[in-house]
């Protein structure tokens, strides 16, 4: 006896081990399938890479490692303080740590009520709630389906893994509920494994026709061709009735007004069949619209790579350590949270919407949330939907003036220190130096001449009221000051290089954003200013002529996703709108967008944009953009249906054809194995007829003394029917017949044959006593597949 306890226990664990290996397959088989994905490019950082791969797997693990009685309480002491311990290594004390530690604590959890609900001191019901696992892995495949479709680019890419997905989706939650009905039934081995085969051969058949039914074209996308042949735009002219949309409020001003009297520019329009996207090549001075956005507060600088870091060649270069750079072209699976908090003064909460024509996300520093991309199929090139929450400094940030500033703690200076390198050559550093001393006495010297200038500076000192003290912020804004005799043009170029910088600052005094956010910024690090550039686009009150509102009118005519926002807080955002700005680091104030062109000589004719034409997309009510199929609901309905169908007419087939197989076997071969047929088909029949399942672990004359026990039964008590007897007394001469048959030695030859004639006498005889008259009774004996139990 204890030899075979020991046997089942061993058998019992190796079974359990090939579920929990299963289990732990179907589990990476999803998350590596987020990896592999050609519709996501975010990569889990090193918290999700720690959070999903090591510390969820690890805590199933030690769960599932066997432990006795007296050591459970050490397991679960040992798992629960080693699971603290890595998640505030990870995460410290942010909510990432708290995250690790619930999914760590949720495998840890399930595993144990899976795999050792013996070893809990709680009811084995709670074990039922792993059945909402498959839940999980199939919701998480679903939405790598809907990321399949979420673009004509990704569609395409991810054109061969949609049907796999959507098949692998029906299939691990198949598997997974069968494991998860095999694990927690592990006691009725035979049973359970029989049952989770019916689940597999379940998902096979799924797998199957789902192949076979989903269309080839699921996921089809006709790209239009956008790059055509130089076409010279229409004219558009808004409706008196659209013109009187609400007015618009004056903003902050961000760049050098342009001249008064100057030629306004027109709106004209392109087929967004036929849209360009930037130029069409006639060499005339016209902006093209790139995005529209959305939001309650203005300027909105928009910047998609922070640049932090010096080649003392090069110039700024796109920082390494800076998390947004990377996440601003990577697809997001799931929206984007900041794990660090900030604690920045003099900033509000602001909710950002763009459409835009660019996949790629912008975002204001730092942002708070980022939501994966939508795409939009009513808006023509605007196709895609960003979303983003940042909190923004919103006032003018040379008033900031009048604020102490205080020394860096230790933590901002290490933090700081990227940002405060200067790898420049002697000679070049000579040069820059020598500008910067320049510039610090020249703010010293003559402060009351600069501050009677008129234009910009006018009004920034109306405001300051000639209170200064702030020696932080007055070094910024001498740098500032020094730019007033700098011609700005709108000449947007790539070239960052110390070369270019020094061109601009010692030689022409002539330049666009990138000379003078770039010599800003590396000014700044000279006056021992944490510094960096942002490249990105500027959207502004003071960047909006006449023609940019009737764009905005027109399009907001043609696009549903804009007409749910006033249409105060909706901002035109052009090729000519491309900006690079800087970002000083300010104490208690974080890091604060300054724009040096304020300071310099306006564009002068062809320079001044608002002199250039907007183009804009005309919208074809009838386009087809992009061709997505649904999901075929239909041919997945047809598809149940017919699994439904043929699990139906297999059941049946193996009912009975099982026991036609039985019957011919009972005719047939030697006397054992046609009484052990015999009996095999009495069971199926009598099971069919509604008696009760015989237990594997009951012999013949055992299921004998509970045979019809419980057909009257109540509550938790069987009762025996008394009108039973004579069936019961039947079953048990069949019990001691088959016994004989089966494991006695006959001397006689005939004997076996006699004995085999008896126990078909005694079958039919319990056949005939069970069975009960009436219509209803033999469509039910006809219909029920209770037999199968026995396979």
């Amino acid at each position: 006896m204890n030899a075979d306890k020991k046997n089942n226990y061993q058998l019992g664990y190796q079974s359990s081990v090939i579920l929990f290996l299963l289990r732990l397959f179907l589990y990476l088989s999803v998350f590596i399938l987020i990896l592999i994905h050609p519709g996501i490019s975010v990569s889990f950082d090193r918290v999700g890479i720690i959070q999903w791969f090591i510390i969820v797997p690890a805590m199933g693990i030690i769960a599932f490692v066997p432990a006795a009685r007296d050591t459970v309480f050490k397991k679960l002491i040992f798992a629960f303080t080693a699971l603290i311990l890595v998640s505030i290594i990870i995460g410290g004390f942010s909510p990432d740590a708290f995250i690790a530690f619930t999914a760590g604590l949720t495998s840890f959890v399930l595993t144990m009520l899976m795999f050792r609900k013996d070893q809990l001191p709680v009811h084995s019901r709670w074990a039922k709630i792993t059945a909402f696992e498959p839940f999980f892995l199939a919701l998480i495949c679903l939405r790598l389906l809907a990321l399949s479709r979420s673009g004509e680019e990704v569609a395409g890419e991810s054109a061969s893994l949609t049907q796999f997905i959507l098949v692998w989706t029906f299939t691990v939650f198949f598997l997974h509920s069968a494991l998860v009905y095999l694990a927690l039934n592990l006691n009725s081995r035979v049973k359970a494994w029989k049952e989770g085969i019916a689940f597999f051969l379940s998902a096979a058949a799924v797998f199957v026709i789902a192949l076979a039914l989903l269309p080839p074209d699921f996921v089809k996308n006709m790209i239009v061709d956008n790059l055509v042949s130089e076409r010279i735009p229409q004219r558009i002219q808004p409706s008196d009735a659209e013109r009187g949309m609400p007015q618009r409020g004056n903003g902050r001003r961000t760049l050098p007004a342009s001249e008064e009297g100057g030629e306004s520019g027109e709106l004209r329009g392109v087929s967004e069949h036929e849209w360009p996207g930037t130029s069409d090549g006639s060499g005339e001075s016209r902006q093209y619209l790139v995005k529209i956005v959305v939001s309650e507060n203005e300027p909105v600088y928009m910047g998609d790579s922070f640049r932090g870091q010096l080649d003392p060649e090069k110039g700024f270069l796109s920082s390494p350590q800076e998390s947004v750079n990377q996440i601003s072209s990577q697809r997001l699976f799931v929206t984007w949270y900041n794990s660090e908090r900030e604690y920045d003064y003099n900033r509000i909460r602001n909710e950002i919407y763009s459409l835009s024509i660019l996949r790629q996300k912008y975002f204001q520093w730092r942002p708070l949330s980022a939501d994966p991309v939508i795409l939009n199929e009513n808006a023509g090139p605007l196709r895609y939907i960003h979303q983003t929450v940042s909190d923004i400094h919103v006032d003018d940030p040379l008033l900031l003036v009048n604020n102490p500033t205080r020394y860096f703690t230790e933590r901002e200076k290490t933090a700081l220190a990227p940002y405060l390198e200067i790898t420049l050559e002697n000679e070049d550093m000579v040069i820059f130096k020598n500008y910067l001393d320049y510039a610090l006495k020249l703010w010293s010297e003559n402060r009351a001449e600069i501050t009677g200038n008129e234009g910009y500076l006018t009004y920034f000192f109306s405001k300051l009221g000639g209170r200064t003290g702030n020696e932080y912020m007055e070094n910024i804004i001498a740098i500032l000051t020094s730019f007033s005799d700098f011609q700005y043009n709108l000449s947007y170029n790539d070239d960052y290089s110390i070369s270019a910088l020094k061109k601009f600052l010692s030689v022409t005094k002539d330049g666009d954003c990138v000379e003078f956010s770039n010599t800003l910024a590396l000014l700044g690090r000279l006056a021992g200013i944490p510094s960096r550039v942002v490249t990105g686009y500027l959207a502004a009150e003071g960047l909006q002529t006449q023609a940019h509102i009737d764009g905005l009118i027109v399009l907001r005519r043609g696009i549903p996703f804009l007409q749910q926002f006033p249409f105060q807080n909706l901002y035109m955002v052009t090729s000519a709108h491309a900006h690079s700005w800087t970002q000083f680091y300010i104490p208690d104030y974080g890091w604060i967008d300054f724009e040096a062109t304020s300071f310099a000589i306006p564009p002068l004719g062809a320079g001044d944009i608002s002199s250039w034409d907007v183009v804009i997309p005309i919208l074809d009510e009838n386009r087809t953009l992009s061709q997505v199929r649904k999901f075929p609901w239909q041919a997945a309905g047809r598809a149940a249906l017919i699994l439904l169908a043929a699990a139906v007419v297999l059941a049946y087939a193996l009912r009975y054809g099982r026991e036609f197989v039985l019957y011919l076997g009972s005719q047939k071969g030697n006397y054992r194995s046609r009484a052990r047929c015999l009996y095999l088909l009495l069971l199926a029949r009598l099971a069919a007829d509604g008696s009760p399942i015989k237990p594997a672990s009951k012999t013949a004359h055992e299921y004998s003394e509970l045979f019809f026990t419980g057909r009257s039964s109540r509550g938790n008590k069987k009762t025996p029917v008394p009108e039973m007897n004579e069936a019961v007394s039947y079953f048990k001469n069949f019990a001691d017949i088959y016994s004989e048959i089966r494991w006695k030695e006959f001397a006689d030859p005939y004997e076996p044959e006699n004995k085999f004639n008896l126990l078909r006498l005694e079958y039919k005889n319990i056949l005939t006593a069970v069975k009960k008259k009436g219509i209803h009774r033999f469509f039910i004996r006809v219909i029920n597949l209770r037999g199968l139990a026995y396979l």
